[in-house]
């Protein structure tokens, strides 16, 4: 990792300083430790203790988290203790906007589940969220919460399954300024995507077709952008909806997603947009 990293992190800590040195004597201070001693699974284990017993603001540790994401694979070499999850499990933050989907969400999902087991998902407070059981052989399985008004906080979350707690640290990505849309007869796709940390996928676009109940119809698409420049700020625009896969379309969305590892577990960062479209006859 280049100490230019490094410092420009030390910086970010100076708030939450005690004095004043190279590697402030924060509650972070031993993350940073580990990273410069190219240790970044220590670091995130020290990142995870950090954040757990500390009040520590997202801005801090966020850009460690990254860094340590940059130095993992994306996450993927954050072996979970245990190391051996009961099923293929996805968390994901959504975020939506546009006409009445405004709001929240977090959603659960498991595949090839080998054992059966309850689990439940716990907030930074240790608020539970969402509890379900896992059902050996039955396929992809989800939960979902209902819609949530204020945005999930910034921090650790402990997923329990069974006997076992996975610590997961969600962070405060501005998720609901990923997409916008702009105008409503011919609308066009906005986009303010987020920089890619080093060795993981960039932001993913895609249309994705609803029923009356909100039940995806057909595969998603993904979105091509066409890059526009407008002022002194680089933005993306889309300006073609593609034609409905079937006459039981009622709604359209845009979406966006960015995706990480942690114990195994998928973290899927979401932002979708409501996107008004004329059925044909």
């Amino acid at each position: 990792m280049k100490i230019k990293t490094l410092a420009l992190i030390g910086c970010l800590l100076a708030p939450i300083a005690g004095r004043a040195s190279w590697f402030p004597n924060s509650p972070l201070q031993p993350t940073l430790d580990a990273l410069l001693a190219a240790h970044p699974q220590r670091a995130w284990q020290e990142l995870l203790l950090a954040v757990g017993q500390s009040n520590i603001d997202s801005l801090h540790w966020q850009p460690i988290k990254n860094e340590i994401m940059a130095q993992t694979s994306c996450g993927q070499e954050l072996m979970s203790n245990p190391p051996h999850l009961p099923a293929t499990l996805s968390l994901a933050i959504i975020s939506r906007s546009g006409l009445s989907s405004l709001g929240y969400q977090i959603k659960f999902s498991a595949e090839q589940a080998s054992l059966m087991q309850d689990f439940t998902l716990y907030n930074p407070q240790g608020k539970q969220l969402l509890e379900g059981k896992l059902l050996p052989n039955s396929g992809y399985q989800e939960w979902e919460t209902d819609d949530l008004l204020a945005k999930p906080q910034a921090g650790l979350y402990q997923l329990e399954i069974g006997t076992n707690r996975y610590p997961l640290l969600i962070a405060d990505n501005d998720t609901e300024n990923w997409l916008a849309r702009k105008g409503t007869r011919n609308p066009q796709l906005i986009t303010h995507l987020p920089e890619t940390v080093t060795h993981c996928s960039p932001p993913a676009l895609s249309w994705q077709w609803f029923d009356q109940g909100y039940n995806q119809i057909g595969l998603k698409r993904p979105i091509e952008l066409k890059k526009v420049t407008q002022s002194k700020t680089d933005t993306e625009t889309n300006t073609l909806i593609p034609s409905p896969p079937s006459n039981k379309v009622s709604y359209l969305s845009a979406s966006a997603s960015i995706f990480e590892y942690q114990s195994g577990v998928k973290i899927e960062y979401i932002h979708r947009v409501a996107i008004p479209f004329s059925a044909k006859p």
